[in-house]
C-alpha cells in the first residue's frame, strides 16, 4: 500500500478509545528522517492535551514518550533503546490496557506507558514529522483508509422494523467534491454531542438546515446487519417529506454493500442514486458519517473520506428540520456544527 495519508494528519476517533482498543499504524521511515511523532490527543493536535506522545528522534537515538496537559509537557520517558532505522518499514501497535498503553514495534514489545490523562479524554490521533503512513487502524474502531476486521459471527438479523424504500431507476452520477471542513473539537461554536442515543432516534437539527451546516453521526453497525437508514426530514416523524434518505444496505433485498440515496415527497420516493466508488461500512466496526449541507446539495463523507453527494431535490432547503436514524446499528454520538 502506498503513502495514502498526507502529514501532518489529524483524525477524529469515532467513539474514542477504551480498554482493548489496539491503535495500529503502518508506514515507512524515509532515508532522510530526523524526527516524527504519533499522538493520542484530546483535540485535533496535542496543544489541546495529549495522553500519549510517541516521539522517535533519530539524531538522538531515542524514543521519547510523554504527555501534555494545560500546555505543559510532563516528564519524558526514554528507556528501551531505539528500534527504528532510516529506510525501515514498521507496524506499531498501541494497545490500551487498564494501566496504560502497551507498545509493540514489528510485533516485538517495546515499552509500556502508564496513563497520565484519562483514556476517555482521547478523541483524536495526530501524526507529524518524517514518515510515510500507509494506514491507521483502530481495531474494534475505524480504519483509514481500508478496514481489516475479523469475521463476525453468523446469525440471523432481526427483521427490519421500518418499511423498505421502493426500487427506482438509478439517478445521475455527479463528480466528487472532496473539500470538507475539519471536524471540530468540542466545546465549540456548535451544539454539544448527544451520546449513545437509542435507536430508532429522531432529533431536531439545532438552527435548522442551511449551507455550511454539518451533521455528524457516529455508530457501530450490528454484527451481520441487514440495513440502517439516515433521514434528513421536514418534520419530526414518519409521513413528513424527506430531503435526504440515505439507506445503507449490507444485505437487503437484491442489494449487497450498497448505499441508496433518494428523497421522499408527498409520500412517494424519488429516483434512487446508487453510484459509489467503495462501500465504507463494516459490521461491528465504528464509523463516522459527516453530512455537509451546501448550496446545491448534500455532501457525505465517511471516516474523513469523501463518499458521495446528492443535489437538493426539496426546496427551499430550510424545510428540513430533523434528522432520524433507524435500523441495525448502535449509535455512539450525534452532533452538529
Amino acid at each position: 500500500m502506498g503513502n495514502n495519508i498526507v502529514l501532518p494528519y489529524s483524525g477524529h476517533i469515532p467513539g474514542g478509545i477504551s480498554v482493548g482498543t489496539d491503535v495500529v499504524i503502518s508506514g515507512r521511515v524515509p532515508h532522510s528522517a530526523s524526527v516524527f511523532s504519533l499522538n493520542l490527543c484530546v483535540g485535533p493536535t496535542y496543544n489541546q492535551g495529549c495522553a500519549l506522545h510517541f516521539n522517535p528522534r533519530f539524531d538522538q537515538n531515542q524514543v521519547v514518550r510523554n504527555h501534555m496537559q494545560g500546555g505543559n509537557w510532563g516528564t519524558e520517558e526514554t528507556h528501551g533503546g531505539f528500534p527504528f532505522r532510516r529506510g525501515m518499514g514498521f507496524e506499531i501497535h498501541m494497545k490500551v490496557t487498564h494501566q496504560g498503553y502497551k507498545i509493540t514495534i514489528n510485533h516485538r514489545h517495546f515499552c509500556d506507558f502508564h496513563h497520565r490523562l484519562p483514556k476517555e479524554s482521547v478523541q483524536y490521533i495526530y501524526i507529524e514529522g518524517d514518515l510515510q503512513v500507509n494506514f491507521i487502524q483502530f481495531r474494534g474502531g475505524t480504519s483509514v483508509p481500508t478496514p481489516a476486521f475479523p469475521a463476525v459471527p453468523a446469525y440471523q438479523p432481526a427483521a427490519p422494523s421500518y418499511p423498505p424504500a421502493p426500487a427506482y431507476p438509478t439517478g445521475p452520477s455527479y463528480p466528487p467534491a472532496p473539500a470538507y471542513p475539519p471536524a471540530p473539537a468540542y466545546p465549540s461554536g456548535g451544539v454539544g454531542p448527544i451520546y449513545n442515543p437509542p435507536v430508532p432516534f429522531t432529533t431536531a437539527i439545532p438552527g435548522g438546515v442551511y449551507p455550511g451546516k454539518i451533521i455528524y453521526i457516529t455508530g457501530i453497525p450490528n454484527p451481520n446487519p441487514s440495513r440502517f437508514t439516515v433521514n434528513i426530514m421536514c418534520g419530526p416523524s414518519e409521513g413528513y417529506d424527506i430531503s435526504l434518505h440515505c439507506d445503507v444496505r449490507f444485505n437487503y433485498g437484491n442489494d449487497y454493500n450498497m448505499v441508496i440515496r433518494t428523497h421522499m415527497q408527498g409520500g412517494n420516493y424519488g429516483p434512487e442514486e446508487k453510484h459509489q466508488n467503495y462501500f465504507p461500512f463494516v459490521p461491528n466496526a465504528s464509523f463516522e458519517m459527516m453530512i455537509l449541507v451546501e448550496q446545491n446539495g448534500f455532501k457525505i463523507a465517511v471516516n474523513n473520506q469523501h463518499f458521495t453527494e446528492m443535489y437538493h431535490r426539496i426546496q427551499p432547503i430550510q424545510r428540513a428540520t430533523h434528522v432520524s436514524v433507524n435500523g441495525d446499528l448502535r449509535l455512539s454520538q450525534v452532533r452538529f456544527q
